[in-house]
């Protein structure tokens, strides 16, 4: 199995039961509908593309699991009717329905395929991956590759042009990593990550008090019409990448939030940008460890560089054997001077292009921010806050899954509120 094949399988079952959360959708209308015979034949083709999605993980005869390519077989096609009018709605429900069950990941192939016919035609479409064959960066290769062969590209032809970029397949990516240059890349990721981490001090918070009754986890959105065109503005004035830009504003909240003057939490990097991966599919995304230093910074723009250097040396090891790193970090776990804080995550799951902010932008005239709730899963009970931030048709989403041990309601809202007006107010 490849490296991120056993990060995601540890982490799939601290999850079980409640595993098919951490599933990877994907679904959207078909515009003007399709024959059916076309789809098919579109879905078959994704298949025969991309091995991950023929790739199922089993126990070898000496126990230790492997990923099994199948050559041939199939994955069943889950059909819904209606009308034209309904197929949005009834796509909606089937995307649910297919996301929430857990995958028999040694029995069945790792996609589930759905599709809604109206008057003869699909006019939506719905794919929900196992997070062993796929994580979200990946999603716009799949997609891509889903809507050409949907308009008759051969699958043979699409295969071909990726093997001759260079695209490892996952059975590939894990000849690569075992090679020379692999195991030298994984110990120097090991070493950066360990250095990164050694010290880092646990937030200095008092738990909140435990609500009888209510869930310990709970999810919080914050969609910000404001954020992107703030973004824009910010990333012009300092000429950084609005990656840098929203981290740099996380880390300034959370350490103020943590009381320690720094902000040390596990960053999710996506690894596309290695040889052989920028097109790859399967589970590739693993997190690499950032710390940085707020306390003392002069102004934002002094942060902003303390950021993008430390956030450039996570990105470069954050692709490595996390078996290895368990085994690495082992001996530290008697020792009270040497803390790993491993409970704090962040990932940045945008992908769209910033447009330029207009002349006459203003948070006003963007419009207000607004705030929904959602139980959420525990993340197998070793997580303090994860962050997300996502792409929305009206906005930047920030969404913190949260242990209400440690945070309460009033305070997640006022940490994501933080880091928004952090954005704002630098962009005047």
């Amino acid at each position: 199995m490849t490296w991120g094949q056993h990060a995601i399988w540890n982490a799939l079952q601290k999850l079980r039961p409640g595993d098919h959360a951490y599933n990877v959708p994907l679904d959207g209308p078909v515009p003007g509908g399709m024959p059916l015979e076309v789809i098919e034949r579109a879905f078959s083709g994704l298949l025969y593309v991309h091995d991950a999605l023929r790739t199922r993980v089993v126990a070898g005869p000496d126990g230790e699991l492997r990923q099994q390519l199948d050559g041939d077989g199939s994955a069943p096609l889950h059909l819904r009717h209606g009308t034209p009018e309904q197929a949005a709605g009834i796509g909606a429900a089937l995307r649910d329905e297919l996301w929430g069950r857990a995958f028999d990941y040694a029995g069945e192939w790792p996609v589930r395929f759905g599709a809604v016919v109206a008057e003869g035609l699909v006019h939506h479409v719905v794919v929900i991956f196992s997070h062993t064959a796929a994580d979200a960066w990946g999603l716009p290769r799949l997609q891509g590759d889903l809507q050409a062969l949907s308009l008759g590209a051969d699958p043979a032809e699409v295969r071909a042009g990726a093997e001759e970029a260079g695209v490892l397949q996952p059975l590939e990516q894990a000849a690569e990593q075992t090679s020379p240059r692999g195991r030298r890349l994984d110990a120097a990721a090991r070493r950066q990550w360990r250095s990164a981490a050694a010290g880092a001090r646990a937030p200095q918070v008092t738990p909140a008090a435990a609500v009888p009754g209510a869930p310990r986890y709970r999810r919080a959105h914050l969609l910000s019409p404001a954020l992107p065109g703030a973004l824009a503005r910010v990333c012009e004035t300092h000429r950084a990448g609005s990656a840098t830009v929203l981290l740099a504003a996380t880390a300034e909240t959370m350490a103020d939030w943590a009381g320690t003057g720094r902000c040390g939490l596990q960053l999710m990097v996506n690894n596309r940008f290695h040889s052989g991966l920028g097109q790859a599919s399967g589970p590739l995304a693993m997190e690499g460890y950032l710390a940085v230093r707020t306390e003392d910074a002069a102004d934002f723009g002094e942060l902003l560089a303390r950021t993008r250097s430390a956030s450039l040396a996570t990105y470069r090891s954050a692709y490595y054997d996390k078996r290895a790193l368990e085994a690495d970090l082992a001996p530290y776990a008697e020792d009270a001077g040497v803390v790993f804080e491993r409970s704090c995550w962040y990932n940045d799951q945008r992908v769209a292009t910033l447009e330029p902010a207009a002349a006459d932008w203003s948070p006003v005239t963007a419009g207000e921010s607004t705030l929904s709730w959602e139980p959420a899963t525990d993340h197998g009970g070793t997580v303090s806050y994860v962050l997300h931030m996502a792409d929305k048709p009206d906005g930047i989403e920030i969404a913190m899954t949260a242990d209400t041990h440690l945070f309460t309601p009033a305070e997640m809202e006022r940490l994501l509120r933080a880091i928004e007006a952090t954005v704002l107010t630098q962009a005047g």
